[in-house]
């Protein structure tokens, strides 16, 4: 590492499979508001925004419509 330090992270990861579920339900939340906000910040006409978010959605209902066929 170029003009720092090592650190060690201890990662403690969800025991069963309930609180996986928790667990990613409060990832998939915080990924949600941060896209939101980010894009709430885009120098672009609200109409253009709005076609942003759709897209995205759109993206995501693909996603999960390829996961139920496998």
């Amino acid at each position: 590492m170029k003009g720092g330090s090592a650190i060690e992270i201890i990662v403690h990861y969800p025991e069963t499979p309930e609180k996986q579920a928790l667990f990613d339900a409060r990832v998939a939340k915080f990924h949600a508001e941060y896209v939101a906000q980010y894009i709430e910040k885009l120098n672009c006409p609200t109409e253009q925004k709005l076609k942003l978010i759709d897209a995205i959605a759109q993206t995501i209902l693909d996603g999960c419509e390829e996961d139920k066929k496998k």
